[in-house]
């Protein structure tokens, strides 16, 4: 109750609310039309009117909604919104399909009898309403940024090639009709058209009701695929399609600053509607200035990416060529220096002298140990602990 206060108190809020109860008695109206005439049309009608209301409640949602970080969610219950439009939009999806199906049933049971009826033109003014509330009644809210930024359905497609031509007889009409219409206008405009040509031919084509219904399902179907794929790719936690260009071209500008090497392992993705988080990992030189690198390279990819987790990672090449390097040049003066001196052969350790003197024999031994010669020896032998060989 304290979060309904909170959306009440709000001015967006209280215009959901009071549309969304608006809405709710649209669909009890056209719950009521279908106990009485038992049409398909307007059973589609009443759907419509349930995907309105709870679109509505989507908007209620994402003013409700924290996005404190807790125990379990790292940000809340920022993708709560996202989540609610899916499943509205998934709702009305399948409840397209089960309408074909019921419209084929009542295609091929040729006993089935209906009678014209005032409730047609009554549930199709109330399926308008609750359609038109969900599309206008609140700005900027999650449902209309689904309506606005995904991708047009072939319904609307089809009816923007027909607006182009009415708007070249009637310029004036072009602020309603161009560049596209709402994909709600355009489903309430068709409800309205499917139960008044039910009403007015059901007496001479028993079949109306379920031919139209089933054009009204097929329209219901095109019109939000697009719209539970745009949701759906938000919840696997991908980048919209249109920024993509945009996102290539920041990451070449951050290629070019100073002391960037590359940039790699980057992920770039949308987790609700307003909000786009990346990771990337800049490779620098070992002399460049991290701070700097990290600076710069956020404030390139700060106008696409809202939140961006950069990782700085030394390049460990440049350390090692420039260290095989000082020990090629080690070896070389070592091997200069061994060459250049002329080292004398001693034996070290003993030395022997014998010699014989007027018949006399003498023997000299002589321990010694030339400390200076061995260590010119050795040179060309010499390990350095600190040298690693390949």
């Amino acid at each position: 109750m304290e979060k309904l206060e909170s959306a009440w108190m709000h001015p967006d809020g209280r215009r959901a609310c009071i549309a969304s109860a608006v809405s709710a008695l649209c669909t009890l109206f056209l719950i009521y039309c279908v106990s009485v005439t038992r049409s398909l049309v307007l059973t589609s009608a009443a759907w419509q009117s349930v995907f309105s209301f709870f679109s509505l409640i989507s908007t209620i949602i994402s003013l409700t909604v924290t996005h404190k970080a807790s125990k379990n969610n790292s940000f809340g219950f920022i993708r709560a919104p996202v989540l609610a439009v899916f499943s509205t939009t998934v709702l009305a999806t399948l409840s397209a399909v089960f309408l074909v199906k019921e419209c084929i049933e009542h295609l091929l049971d040729e006993s089935l009898h209906q009678h014209p009826h005032r409730l047609y033109l009554s549930g199709a003014l109330s399926a308008s309403l609750s359609l038109l509330l969900a599309a206008y009644s609140v700005k900027n809210q999650p449902f209309q940024h689904v309506l606005t930024a995904s991708s047009s359905s072939s319904l609307q497609e089809h009816f923007a090639d027909v607006s182009h031509a009415v708007c070249y007889i009637l310029p004036g009409l072009s602020v309603l009709l161009l560049p596209r219409l709402n994909a709600m206008s355009l489903l309430a405009f068709l409800t309205c058209c499917a139960c008044a040509i039910t009403n007015w031919f059901l007496s001479d084509v028993p079949w109306i009701d379920a031919g139209a219904a089933l054009i009204l399902s097929v329209c219901v179907f095109l019109t939000m695929f697009p719209l539970s794929s745009y949701a759906g790719r938000i919840l696997l936690q991908t980048s919209p399609s249109h920024i993509h260009n945009q996102l290539d071209r920041c990451i070449s500008e951050a290629s070019t600053i100073d002391g960037v090497l590359e940039l790699r392992s980057a992920h770039f993705w949308q987790l609700d509607f307003d909000s786009m988080f990346g990771t990337v990992d800049v490779r620098v030189r070992r002399d460049a200035d991290e701070q700097r690198v990290l600076v710069a390279v956020t404030g390139k990819l700060s106008a696409v990416v809202s939140h961006l987790t950069v990782q700085i990672v030394k390049d460990i090449s440049t350390s090692w060529s420039s260290h095989d390097l000082s020990s090629a040049d080690n070896i070389h003066s070592l091997n200069a220096l061994s060459k250049a001196e002329s080292v004398p052969r001693f034996n070290i350790g003993s030395e022997h002298g014998h010699s014989h003197e007027n018949g006399g024999h003498s023997h000299s031994h002589n321990e010694a140990c030339d400390h200076d010669s061995a260590e010119i020896v050795s040179v060309g032998h010499s390990h350095d602990p600190y040298v690693v060989h390949h």
